[in-house]
């Protein structure tokens, strides 16, 4: 292990818990030895980023290395000297850069590069569009279809004295345990009180949660932005209101003066000043052509100086009003008129993706962030998310986001006390609101909830460490999930590779063909398919 952080020292314990494992960590600063050392691993204090160290925590006879400091480049720079010393050494570090991650691992054998941002949004998404989300991941690979665990009464599922094979079919999702019994079968009958744990996309285990209809989204959204930009072009200077009176008074006198001068129709007489005004010259109506004296052509060419005059005028005003509409729709502070959106509040390296996957989901998005991105700006720009650029601890500001119709808020900046603040905000706006909060300390996270009235509290140490350490051991590792007293390690595992045994997994899904299928027998497994299953973790639990 190098790096001695609070995701360190995590790793830490998860690898410590299980069976068969000698840690070392390697890190310049004696800060969280103490830490460490208490969670059973050992620690060297040295320079991780010198052969010299590294042969001296053991690198040539370790199975695996894990650089997870906070440097991508000094990440990459133990793994490659650590491979220098033993070419079979098995990478997983950490990488924020989510691109560069995947070209490491694509031109080095044996390695995987993980984000700890990407994989814990994975979850923070999840709990936002079903608040009872107990962990969420991509399925295949990083890039594939968002998955939930979803723990909650069966009558919050819609479902009452049914089968489990048929609350499946009929609901599209894997029904993973009932009053946390794993082993139960198809056939097995689920009362209306029974706790129910399903696994599905997380798009199908919304509709189930959703207070409200879906409705007509893409519509009401382009309904709003259309409305705000016309609110905005019809703020009009005094000028402009001048000078439409002034137009139109000129317009009526015009048109009675060349009803009488030219002998035509009050209605032809409009069309003509209309045409004169606008500059467009159809010439079917002139001075001209129904041999008017030559006063009329001076009004006329009066005329057409007005009308030039008044429509750059107006041209110029609404073009400004466009701009500011849309710079106020980009970045200014306005009432949101939304209704069941998920206010994400911080847009930091979480954030965004958190946001990613939203939209994924079709989900509508108000986001609050003081200083937004190029990303987060062009988002909002072409209109996929509400952009508020200001503090989300701000009650103003909080105000401004229809909480009281929201679907969910979730507050995963880089603050604990930011977060806290806004969540606490939005709670005494709408106390009914399921609030996710992003916690740094996993136990903080824990205690914030239980004690206050938020849906679902995370640590993304906590949702990563499990994940890092299960890749320590095997490729295939995705994370960890609680629930009925067991924690199970969730596995991708190509279909040459060896399934667990009936009694020790529990198969969720396949892929196949570029399909997903929810499956309830290894047997199922066909040649190509991709298998995302489940192991409880007591039967590795350290002595």
């Amino acid at each position: 292990m190098v790096g001695a952080n609070d995701l360190a020292v995590r790793v830490c314990e998860e690898l410590c818990a299980t069976q068969g494992h000698d840690v070392v960590a390697v890190w310049d600063g004696a800060e969280s030895a103490p830490l460490i050392v208490g969670a059973g691993a050992a620690f060297a204090q040295l320079p991780p980023n010198t052969y010299d160290a590294l042969e001296a925590a053991g690198v040539r006879e370790a199975a695996c290395i894990i650089p997870v400091s906070e440097d991508d480049r000094l990440n990459l720079q133990v793994a490659l000297k650590a491979r220098d010393l033993n070419p079979q050494i098995r990478i997983v570090l950490r990488q924020f850069n989510r691109a560069l991650g995947r070209k490491i691992e694509q031109n080095l054998p044996d390695c995987t590069a993980i984000s700890p941002a990407t994989h814990a949004a994975a979850t923070y998404a999840g709990a936002a569009v079903d608040p009872s989300c107990l962990y969420a991941v991509q399925f295949p690979g990083v890039g594939g279809t968002l998955l939930g665990f979803s723990e909650r009464k069966a009558a919050a599922f819609g479902l009452h004295d049914t089968s489990v094979a048929e609350a499946e079919s009929r609901l599209g999702i894997r029904i993973v345990a009932v009053n946390g019994d794993t082993a139960v079968s198809g056939g097995a009958k689920i009362a209306r009180e029974d706790t129910v744990v399903a696994c599905a996309p997380v798009r199908a285990l919304q509709p189930a949660h959703s207070r409200r209809g879906k409705g007509p989204r893409r519509a009401a959204r382009t309904h709003t932005s259309l409305r705000g930009v016309l609110r905005g072009a019809a703020r009009f200077e005094p000028l402009v209101l001048y000078t439409f009176a002034a137009g139109t008074m000129m317009y009526v006198a015009a048109a009675l003066y060349f009803m009488a001068a030219m002998h035509i129709s009050a209605i032809e007489s409009l069309y003509f000043v209309a045409a004169t005004m606008f500059t467009v010259g159809y010439g079917d109506i002139t001075p001209y052509t129904h041999h008017a004296a030559w006063p009329t052509y001076a009004v006329s060419i009066f005329v057409m100086a007005v009308g030039v005059t008044v429509g750059g005028v107006f041209i110029a005003t609404i073009a400004s009003a466009l701009n500011r509409a849309q710079e106020t729709a980009l970045r200014g502070l306005r009432r949101i008129r939304a209704e069941d959106h998920v206010v994400v509040c911080g847009a930091g390296n979480v954030g965004t993706r958190v946001i990613e996957f939203l939209l994924e989901m079709e989900q509508r998005v108000v986001v609050i962030e003081p200083r937004p991105s190029a990303l987060i700006v062009e988002h909002a720009r072409t209109r996929r998310i509400e952009l508020l650029a200001s503090d989300a601890t701000d009650d103003d500001t909080l105000g401004f986001c229809d909480l009281r119709r929201a679907h969910s808020l979730v507050a995963v900046t880089d603050s604990d006390t930011a977060n806290l603040e806004a969540a606490l905000g939005a709670l005494v706006d709408n106390p009914d609101l399921p609030v996710v909060l992003r916690i740094m300390d996993p136990q903080f996270s824990r205690s914030v909830e239980r004690n206050l009235k938020i849906a679902k509290s995370f640590s993304a140490s906590e949702l990563t460490a499990p994940a890092i350490a299960g890749l320590a051991r095997v490729p295939s590792s995705r994370g960890r999930v609680t629930f009925a007293r067991e924690t199970f390690s969730i596995n991708e595992r190509a279909a040459e590779m060896t399934m667990p045994r009936e009694e020790d997994g529990i198969p969720l899904y396949v892929w196949r063909e570029g399909t997903l299928r929810p499956i309830r027998d290894f047997g199922e497994v066909r040649d190509g398919d991709r298998v995302l299953d489940m192991v409880p973790l007591s039967q590795f639990k350290a002595g």
